[in-house]
């Protein structure tokens, strides 16, 4: 079992299906490590690490980091900013916690495609620029099969608690006292090396530029209707000026 501690407690909003399904998560915290590369296996290989453990039923690490990828194409997708990794993990915990502790049939294969059509249609994408934007990240379409199907059983967890009259964060609390949840931070960090390997790096923010001067016109020396010469220089040094060119007629 994993010898780092449990999972801090605490309810907030989580955008599930990015936008489209508003659900409660519990926020776990969890130390970042400075990102260096590290290859992973397939998410359903049977050895695939444990990042968390709930109840001795583990969420592998190759899956959490596959989540984490498909949250970003979907938020990119829909131009959001994605949910931090480390939300992505607790909300996979929540989808643990209700597909152990609540009466929620687990959803089928035609049901999965028909969600996974309503979010492609609110993005506003069909299914082939879907599986393009996944590639870019190293995945194929079963990755968003799996990511959806849990979404879609966190949605209808949260259905079943408004026409039943009670609150989806208050039961995903009381389950956190009844359960519990451990993370190993040694496949946290081993994770989130990978994504900074796979993941293009932030864009540097942008630096202050001054503007650029206006071109200073040549001084020169006119003269007057009523006699003399004026310059330039010496109705500049009274306030701006304002040249005015008209053709002459005839």
């Amino acid at each position: 079992m994993p010898k780092s501690g449990a999972v801090r407690r605490g309810v907030l909003a989580v955008a599930g299906g990015i936008a489209l399904v508003a659900l409660l998560a519990v926020v776990a915290v969890l130390n970042r490590a400075e990102p260096v590369a590290a290859p992973l296996t397939s998410p359903t290989a049977p050895s695939d690490p444990a990042v968390a453990i709930v109840d001795d039923t583990p969420i592998g690490v190759n899956l959490w980091v596959e989540t984490v990828l498909v949250d970003r194409v979907m938020s990119q997708l829909v131009g959001v900013v994605p949910p931090d990794p480390q939300v992505t993990l607790e909300r996979m915990v929540n989808e643990m916690l209700i597909a152990q502790g609540m009466d929620v049939e687990q959803p089928d294969g035609p049901e999965v495609e028909a969600y996974i059509a309503t979010l492609e249609a609110g993005w506003g994408v069909n299914d082939e620029q879907v599986v393009a934007a996944l590639r870019g990240v190293g995945l194929e379409r079963d990755a968003l099969v799996r990511t959806a199907a849990r979404l879609l059983l966190l949605q209808q967890a949260q259905e079943k608690g408004a026409a039943e009259g009670w609150d989806l964060g208050e039961w995903l609390t009381a389950q956190r006292e009844q359960v519990q949840v451990v993370t190993d931070q040694e496949q946290v960090n081993a994770g989130l090396r990978a994504l900074a390997s796979i993941l293009p790096p932030s864009p540097p923010p942008p630096t202050a530029t001054s503007e650029p001067s206006s071109p200073q016109a040549a001084d020169f020396r006119l003269r007057q209707a009523g006699g003399g010469r004026l310059t330039l220089s010496s109705q500049l040094a009274q306030g701006p000026v304002v040249l005015v060119f008209f053709q002459k007629c005839g």
